[in-house]
């Protein structure tokens, strides 16, 4: 009995202090550990009160977010942004695709990253493994956290996106929650940015569910789900961060999001 006992303790005291563990392993990242939960409790809570004090954070519209398994969708402006996503969903943890290149080339933010839950993804590969590992994650009820576009845009506008959010949020048909965020282009600027409290916010949709015509998943599926995911993220932003997807949002969608909106809602607009 007390043997039994002892495993339990043990197993859920690994859980807490590495969650998921061998998942890294999986996918072929060896050495490296996954999703501490002490790690992100602590580091979560200090980001969190940096973010609203220093930074200025608005998070809007953020308990719109559903429990269980749940994609959410931003553009991506900043390195800062995967951090202030966190924040904003804090104590819940999202777990983030993150290119491999992190993992292997910058080996202490690897690390990092790793211990707060991220996973690689080999950009522009199709990556059958991460697709598996995302599509796990949110059968265990997690927060996914996808960047579309695949890298942070240098004007701070959206540039085309790649199609693997609209694969796997067809895969799982779990809600999607598109997220837009502006401001956070000018902590570019490094500690400028914290004198200066620069301001940012972000905006989060009504979640969604895209679903294939038929049994199966075709590109036209594919197609229009990522056209319906980009729209949804074009739709929380004004119209100078929309970029290629412009032409998604219709007039009347730009008037009723543009009384919710300030004037400096704009790419480097002073704070």
């Amino acid at each position: 009995m007390r043997r039994r006992v002892y495993r339990w303790v043990t197993r859920q005291l690994t859980r807490l202090v590495f969650g998921e563990y061998k998942a890294l392993a999986d996918i072929g990242m060896t050495g490296m550990p996954n999703a501490s939960r002490v790690w992100f409790l602590v580091a979560g809570f200090f980001a969190r009160l940096a973010f609203l004090r220093i930074v200025r954070c608005e998070w809007r519209h953020f308990d719109r977010i559903p429990k269980g398994g749940v994609i959410i969708a931003s553009n991506h402006v900043s390195s800062a942004d995967p951090a202030m996503m966190a924040s904003a969903i804090y104590p819940r943890s999202p777990r983030y695709m993150a290119k491999v290149e992190l993992f292997r080339k910058e080996p202490i933010i690897g690390y990092l990253f790793a211990l707060s839950g991220a996973f690689p993804v080999r950009r522009g590969a199709g990556d059958r493994l991460a697709i598996r590992e995302a599509e796990r994650l949110l059968a265990n009820g997690a927060a996914v956290g996808m960047f579309p576009e695949g890298h942070r845009s240098d004007t701070g506008a959206m540039m085309q996106a790649h199609s693997g959010t609209a694969l796997l949020a067809l895969r799982t048909q779990v809600p999607v929650v598109a997220v837009g965020i502006t401001g956070s282009e000018r902590m570019r600027a490094g500690w400028r940015s914290l004198i200066a409290r620069t301001q940012v916010r972000m905006t989060a949709s009504h979640p969604f569910v895209v679903k294939p015509r038929g049994a199966r998943v075709t590109r036209d599926d594919i197609d229009a789900a990522h056209i319906t995911i980009m729209r949804a993220i074009a739709e929380q932003l004004p119209p100078a961060y929309r970029g290629v997807y412009a032409h998604l949002v219709d007039d009347d969608a730009d008037q009723d999001a543009g009384s919710d909106r300030s004037s400096s809602d704009r790419p480097g607009a002073a704070a």
